[in-house]
């Protein structure tokens, strides 16, 4: 194939004359600025603004004090509705705004939240953003309270100039009402420094509640109000009070101050505590029963501590983590359902550990505060125009939509939605995840889902699917749509119409080009696209010559991930005692685990001492496992914490047949790790692994195995190739090196199609 290249990486533009702003942040009580807020205001001091907190006043003032930010009490504001003191805040709230001058108001929670934004335009603040911690009205609530919430969100959304939403889930239900391209699903997070497991405090907590090594604490954190699930709870602690300690962590709450409930005797009622981390640390089990939540903030908390949950399956909960992966999911007011979630923790103590490892790891890569609170300064930059980060005109700024079919934790939701993130800042493109079919949210975090119901309909073609893309594309008038994968062709072509579109095409042999008729359909789609992007080598040669693209509309963009989340162990860590060989993937038959079993059988008669592992589920698992337990192979399953399994691994093995793959996405994560490979030449490998010197390629078992020995007793060469290989894929594999190609394109493929405000963008390539 000739002409395929990849597209120049091309810096972001950097951005000149960041100034000093006022900003004032704005909650209903003070306590949300002292223990929700704390690290944004933080974040915006560092960045050398002013910081003011404005509230109703109350015993936290000297915590917001003590963080450097000054408060401005509003005397009249309340968390009870009524209708005489909200006008009466309203009205203090105005005057108050008008007298502090302010460049950038930040409102939260959903009074302030309603009565700021409409306050902060009428006194004439020049930024007003929100963030909705979570919509006060449910699907399932009376009909006339979603109108009053929605209609009031719907007012309040025209006085903003930016809507960011910690859940996707909100972000959909408002998404008619929400200016074009002036919101984001920015997520939420914890500081992830204080919130870890702290053995010492864990003692010392049991200790004060006179809680035994051997008995079982299990606990609830938050206000004590119905809302947060404390009637099921208290009737699951009746119903396993022999098996465990039952725990309610928090205040009471004036907002319910009836909140008595049956069964309540089976609880402890523990106060508000300052030491939160070492009160996770002393639980077995957190549960939290909810009815509504924005994000959790406690969940997160006790995901990062490491203790295994049981959440009710809502969303805000749901964001947390996946289903008996890191944690378990009841649906809430079901009392029964809770008291199984909880009795399966009680009584295995293997889950309780799987689960906590995995919601440990899933919570430091998934929930940095401060990468939130980043968003919120990016955001009043990016809004406040030339005084900061200047934008271009509105019409200049182009949408570009990323089509998946569904969100799950695979390859290419994964680089998605990093991709996405990548390129949030920049001033002449916003990209973002949009979803077709309804299924829960696992890594992508779709900034945009159609909910469509998947169905028997699914296999060919939804109409409804393309209907609601259809329309999406003729709100959004997008410059660009992306569809990623075969299966989002489908819709993407037929729904685009004269929008410019591109295919990204990640796999070589997949459904696409399984029998003659699909390969004349998916040539007839990708011919139709505006460009096609493949994933490596073999898949660029695989659309000139299967699906017939003219190599002018061809390009080869490779993955990219995080070095962030994939670098090597600190120096000073323990080296294993025994190498470990690693494998990770699908258990399924393109990916050929049992051949990874025929080389460990093979090197175990080397009489070399090492460990053995294979990561991953799939339908193969379960005649794997007898060989493998013979071979001493251990089966750890699907795991969130792959990164640290890659650093205390010595080589990864990569054994996918050769017409399978795109571009092996592990092997890039293996690299930016520092950590050598072999592997089979399934398709993308060469594109990757440069023979010899990054890792060692091989079709044979003798070979690999082979290659394993040589490895395994030359530590000299696993560190030089290992070495190599993190410089080439820093060099080219990142997400920031891809995303800046995708960047390009996008402008390029604009400027074709004469999309206002592209002509600049693409005179760089």
């Amino acid at each position: 194939m000739l002409g395929c290249e990849r597209l120049p990486v091309v810096s972001p533009e950097s951005h000149e004359g960041e100034g000093h702003l006022r900003i004032a942040h704005l909650t209903t009580v003070d306590m949300s600025l002292a223990l929700l807020l704390a690290t944004e205001l933080e974040v915006d001091q560092e960045a050398g603004h002013e910081v003011l907190g404005i509230s109703a006043p109350g015993s936290y003032v000297d915590r917001v004090e003590a963080l450097g930010v000054q408060h401005v009490p509003i005397r009249a504001l309340t968390r009870r509705w009524n209708l005489r003191s909200d006008m009466a805040a309203f009205f203090e709230l105005l005057r108050t705004l008008r007298r502090l001058k302010l460049d950038v108001l930040h409102t939260h929670n959903p009074k302030t939240g309603v009565m700021g934004r409409i306050a902060g335009r009428l006194a004439g603040v020049p930024v007003v953003v929100n963030t909705c911690h979570g919509l006060w009205a449910r699907a399932e609530d009376p009909l006339f309270k979603r109108l009053f919430v929605y209609g009031a969100e719907a007012l309040a959304i025209r006085f903003s100039d930016f809507e960011l939403f910690q859940n996707a889930d909100d972000a959909n239900t408002l998404r008619r009402f929400l200016k074009p391209g002036r919101w984001k699903v920015v997520g939420n997070g914890i500081d992830l420094d204080r919130f870890q497991p702290d053995p010492e405090g864990r003692r010392r907590v049991r200790a004060e509640l006179g809680v035994a090594d051997d008995e079982i604490l299990v606990g609830s954190i938050g206000r004590r109000v119905r809302e947060k699930g404390l009637a099921e709870y208290a009737e699951s602690a009746d119903r396993l009070t022999d098996k465990a300690v039952f725990v309610w962590v928090g205040p009471e709450d004036d907002t319910d101050a009836a909140a008595d409930v049956p069964h309540q005797d089976a609880l402890r009622f523990v106060g508000e505590r300052t030491d939160m981390p070492s009160v996770y640390s002393a639980l077995d089990v957190f549960v939290l029963a909810s009815y509504r939540e924005g994000f959790s903030r406690a969940s997160m908390e006790a995901a990062a501590s490491g203790v295994p949950m049981v959440l009710t399956d809502i969303r805000g909960c749901r964001e947390i983590g996946t289903d008996n992966e890191h944690l378990l999911l009841v649906p809430p007011r079901d009392a029964a359902a809770l008291t199984d979630g909880i009795g399966r923790l009680l009584d295995d103590t293997a889950l309780r550990a799987r689960l906590g490892t995995a919601a440990r790891a899933r919570a430091r890569t998934e929930f940095d505060q401060r990468r939130v609170a980043q968003d919120s300064l990016d955001t009043y930059q990016a809004v406040t125009g030339g005084r900061v980060l200047p934008l271009p005109a509105a019409a200049d700024r182009i949408n570009v939509l990323h089509v998946l079919p569904h969100d799950q934790a695979r390859g290419a939701q994964v680089y998605a939605g990093q991709l996405r993130d990548a390129l949030r800042g920049d001033p002449h493109q916003e990209h973002l995840v949009v979803t077709l079919f309804d299924k829960p949210v696992e890594q992508a975090k779709p900034d945009i889902s159609l909910r469509v119901p998947s169905g028997v309909a699914r296999r060919v073609m939804n109409p409804l699917a393309v209907s609601r893309l259809r329309r999406l594309v003729r709100d959004r008038n997008p410059g660009a749509v992306v569809a990623h994968g075969g299966e989002s062709l489908k819709y993407v072509i037929p729904a685009a119409r004269t929008t410019p579109t591109i295919y990204y095409k990640v796999g070589l042999s997949s459904a696409e080009v399984s029998r003659w008729s699909r390969t004349l359909l998916y040539g007839a789609l990708s011919r139709r696209a505006t460009h096609v992007v493949g994933v490596s080598s073999p898949v660029a040669a695989q659309i000139e010559d299967d699906f017939g693209v003219p190599v002018e509309r061809l390009s080869i963009i490779p993955n990219g991930r995080d070095p962030e989340i994939f670098h090597p162990a600190p120096a000073d860590d323990r080296v294993r005692a025994r190498p470990l060989i690693l494998w990770v993937g699908q258990l399924e038959p393109g990916k050929r685990p049992e051949l990874f079993l025929d080389v460990v059988d093979a090197l175990r008669a080397e009489e070399i001492d090492f460990d053995a592992a294979i990561v991953g589920e799939g339908p193969l698992r379960a005649g794997m496992e007898e060989r493998a337990g013979a071979l001493g192979v251990s089966l750890l399953g699907s795991r969130a914490d792959v990164p640290d399994l890659l650093r205390e691994a010595s080589v990864l093995v990569f054994t996918s047949a050769p017409n399978t793959e795109g571009m092996p996405g592990v092997l890039v994560e293996a690299g930016l790790t520092g950590l050598p490979v072999v592997s089979t030449p399934a398709a993308g490998v060469a594109d990757v692994v440069a023979q010899g010197d990054t890792g060692l390629i091989a079709e044979t078992v003798s070979d690999l195995t082979g290659h394993l020995v040589e490895l395994l007793t030359d530590p000299g060469l696993r560190a030089r190739l290992g070495a190599a290989a993190r410089a080439r894929c820093i060099e080219e594999f990142t997400v920031a090196s891809t995303a800046g190609q995708w960047r390009d394109l996008v402008a390029l493929v604009g400027f074709r199609r004469g999309i206002p405000g592209q002509q600049e963008a693409s005179s760089e390539l």
